[in-house]
């Protein structure tokens, strides 16, 4: 049996407080779990766990989304440059390509004739000027490194 909090997650209803919960847990460097399921779900300072929606090491996540279709991971090394991990849920498909971040907090992707707009309201995906698709964000969360001092 499901519990009603992952399918609230699933199904884009999870409240403000649980949001702020996971980014506090993220603030501080301990991974929420939000009651454990479903585990692919679970996100922590490197993104999505189990996920092709990850950072990778010595990368870490700087903006963390999902809609109803997919898992986004923006992440950044040590150097500035950035990288869009996501993952379409229908069929996991996975694209890891590098990104833009631009004034205005979001951050662009061009792959293949196609171009990903990630920020904390939704993931456009358009062909030239033609909107394929709009996904609202569920959930986002913008992590931080706990301090060093």
């Amino acid at each position: 049996m499901r519990s009603v909090r992952a399918t609230a997650w699933r199904n884009g209803k999870l409240g403000l407080p649980v949001l702020f919960l996971c980014a506090t847990l993220l603030a501080v460097g301990v991974p929420s779990t939000a009651g454990a399921e479903p585990q692919s779900l679970a996100t922590d300072d490197r993104g999505f766990i189990n996920t092709a929606a990850r950072c990778n090491k010595p990368q870490f996540a700087v903006a963390v989304g999902r809609t109803q279709q997919s898992l986004v991971a923006i992440c950044v090394d040590g150097r500035g440059h950035y990288t869009y991990h996501g993952v379409r849920l229908r069929d996991n498909s996975a694209l890891d390509v590098p990104a833009k971040a631009t004034a205005d907090g979001k951050f662009i992707v061009e792959n293949a004739g196609f171009t990903y707009t990630f920020s904390a309201k939704e993931l456009v995906i358009a062909s030239g000027s033609r909107v394929l698709r709009k996904e609202p964000m569920v959930a986002y969360i913008e992590p931080r490194l706990p301090s060093n001092g």
